[in-house]
């Protein structure tokens, strides 16, 4: 990705104007793949090669695997009271490997990463978009894919028909696509822990993280309909996990202060670090 950099002084013949120059921006694209879905793996990768990106594999944590008194970065009654539910295995493991890309990002010489989950579908729009949004720095976390976005307040084109800009409402879902600069990747990355709620949750709030949040609109990329159904847990099972409604108080209240803090930052959110 490249960015224009205005900071450069032409100075020939006496001439102070700015000179428009290139920055070149190294950029990391990671997948999560779990080992047991190498098909899932060989999609995406079929996609990137399309559009011509290489991208970084990172072995994705099976929340099965890890007993519940090892699972170090969750807390517990903490995600019960904020989420009004018992966490399920599969939440625990893709929280802990979004983490772990952090971890691998913040390791590298990469200035961006750009994260999805294996299950989406790449198109060729999606890096002349990048390359617009790395142009202004208003952003710290893009998402690029969203269950809803019901209440979107667009800052600027990227264009191809596509905006971005803030979130009034939400929760807005999904983690699988995302763009994140070190910045703040260094800050959600001591800021996501301990785990209290699932990751595309706790991921979008940048009132409570103190990094700047976009989203795009509409959607630079999609789910795969081949490889797309949930590894987490269905419905059923999302639904069992719930906790009985008295048990439930604390979070109808943290909910209906979120929902303020969302409008709030969505209408007001900052440009500057």
């Amino acid at each position: 990705m490249t960015l224009p950099d205005v900071r450069a002084i032409d100075s020939r013949n006496g001439d102070r104007r700015p000179v428009h120059e290139r920055v070149v921006l190294k950029t990391n694209y990671y997948v999560i793949n779990l080992d047991r879905s190498p098909e899932r793996l060989a999609a995406i990768g079929a996609d990137a090669a399309t559009i011509g990106i290489d991208l970084i594999r990172v072995k994705a944590v099976d929340g099965k695997t890890v007993a519940p008194e090892a699972r170090e970065i969750l807390d517990e009654s903490g995600f019960r009271r904020l989420h009004g539910k018992i966490p399920m295995d599969g939440e625990y493991g893709c929280y802990q490997t979004h983490i772990d890309v952090f971890d691998a990002f913040l390791a590298s010489d990469a200035d961006i990463a750009v994260i999805f989950e294996d299950d989406v579908q790449l198109t060729p729009a999606l890096l002349p978009a990048l390359d617009r949004i790395v142009a202004v720095d208003d952003w710290d976390v893009v998402k690029l894919m969203h269950h809803r976005l019901p209440a979107f307040r667009a800052h600027r084109s990227i264009g191809g028909g596509h905006r971005l800009g803030t979130s009034l409402f939400g929760p807005t879902g999904s983690s699988a696509a995302y763009l994140v600069n070190r910045q703040g990747a260094n800050t959600l990355r001591q800021r996501l822990v301990p785990m209290q709620l699932p990751y595309d949750v706790a991921l979008e709030r940048g009132w409570a993280l103190g990094v700047r949040v976009r989203h795009v609109e509409p959607d630079l990329v999609s789910g795969n309909p081949l490889t797309q159904q949930s590894l987490i847990g269905g419905r059923k099972k999302y639904a069992a996990m719930r906790l009985a409604p008295w048990r439930r108080l604390t979070t109808l209240l943290f909910r209906t202060a979120e929902a303020v803090r969302r409008a709030r930052f969505g209408l007001s959110a900052r440009t500057e670090r």
